[in-house]
């Protein structure tokens, strides 16, 4: 990485914070409110080398958003060699527990050895101060070494904290996209399984028409193709949930139930519908084309009722009902669409029971 580069990628308030540090450290009043670990030792006068030292224990704060060790690696020289040629305090001082903090909090490797280093080197320097200077109570080390200690402890746990919050953040991500995968999912099964469960059936049905008869075989081919048409329409209508360019869908409604009882029965599959009140229910449009999807591929020709029914104001009452096959009884353990569709209906706060009744007929009854 070029220099230039480097500089660019500083932020703008580290830069900031190291100026006000290094701009506080020649301000009276504030300039020497700071640390100074051997008290007892006459102070020497400020000088050139020490204003250096000084502005190394502020400047490289630049540095520690981008690279924290790197940061400490710099101010930790600067603050030892000021401490043992014994300058006055200075506000410079506060640099390090910055830059404790923030290796903390932003180290992601190796942070134990970091820490690992900076104590021995905070030994070595209490070592030649106890050497040089005065004699000093080991406990008045042992207490500074407190106050660095904890700022690299307070930039961990808010490290551990941030970790926690990344990993709810992606959790509720993925959460939320495992959820529109699923929705996605079963618009596409309620959309295509129906049309082409219908097409099928209706292909089917056109092969035992007799040959003497074209107008029902035209008939047959005009609803495959009528079928067809409808399931390209919903299909785009689906499609460009996904596409931000194109007008939101037009969501189904009961006033489209009557097209899906006729498309049911052009099929071949007997069905009466019972509409009672006014209902419009994109839910219950789902529950009904489900229900009569599982009526044609497990009970073709076995007759189907709809009922659909509008109680108090926000109660729906849906009942469909087919008639048991002629063959052995399919299992009544719901599928892929029907576990959507009672995902589907719970969300809308409502309910949904699948059963068979004494006679062997396959009931679903949804309470929206």
């Amino acid at each position: 990485m070029r220099l230039s580069d480097a500089v660019r990628g500083l932020r703008a308030r580290d830069v900031w914070g190291a100026a006000v540090v290094v701009g506080l450290s020649f301000t009276p009043w504030v300039q020497d409110k700071g640390t100074v670990l051997a008290w007892d030792t006459p102070h020497r006068s400020f000088s050139l080398v020490a204003a250096l030292l000084v502005i190394g224990q502020g400047l490289p704060l630049a540095l520690r958003g981008r690279f924290p060790v790197a940061c400490l690696a710099l101010i930790s020289p600067a603050f030892a060699l000021y401490q043992f040629l014994g300058y006055r305090p200075t506000f410079a001082s506060v640099g390090l527990y910055i830059a404790l903090f923030t290796v903390g909090l932003n180290q992601r490797r190796h942070r134990w050895v970091t820490v690992a280093g900076w104590s021995a080197g905070y030994a070595m320097l209490s070592a030649a101060l106890a050497v040089v200077g005065p004699p000093t109570p080991v406990i008045e080390y042992v207490y500074f070494f407190a106050i660095p200690a904890a700022c690299w402890l307070g930039g961990s746990w808010a490290h551990g904290l941030l970790l926690r919050q990344e990993e709810q953040q992606v959790y509720a991500v993925e959460s939320a996209m495992r959820d529109e995968r699923e929705r996605i999912a079963r618009e596409l099964h309620d959309v295509v399984t129906h049309h082409v469960t219908a097409m099928i059936m209706q292909a089917d049905a056109a092969r035992f028409v007799p040959a003497g008869e074209p107008r029902k075989v035209e008939a047959g081919l005009l609803a495959i193709g009528d079928t067809g048409r409808r399931a390209l329409g919903d299909l785009r209508q689906l499609l460009s949930v996904l596409s931000p360019a194109h007008d939101a869908p037009r969501r189904p409604s009961l006033g489209r139930l009557a097209d899906l009882v006729e498309q049911t029965r052009l099929a071949g599959q007997p069905v009466e519908f019972v509409e009672e009140g006014v209902v419009e229910s994109e839910v219950a449009y789902r529950v009904v084309q489900e229900a009569l999807t599982n009526a044609l591929k497990h009970a073709p020709g076995r007759p189907t009722v709809v009922r659909v029914a509008g109680g108090p104001p926000g109660r729906t009452t849906i009942e469909v009902s087919t008639g048991a096959p002629d063959g052995p009884v399919p299992s009544a353990r719901p599928g892929r669409g029907l576990s959507g569709l009672r995902r589907r209906v719970r969300l809308a706060g409502g309910d949904l029971r699948v059963r068979r009744d004494a006679e062997g007929a396959f009931v679903v009854r949804a309470t929206l």
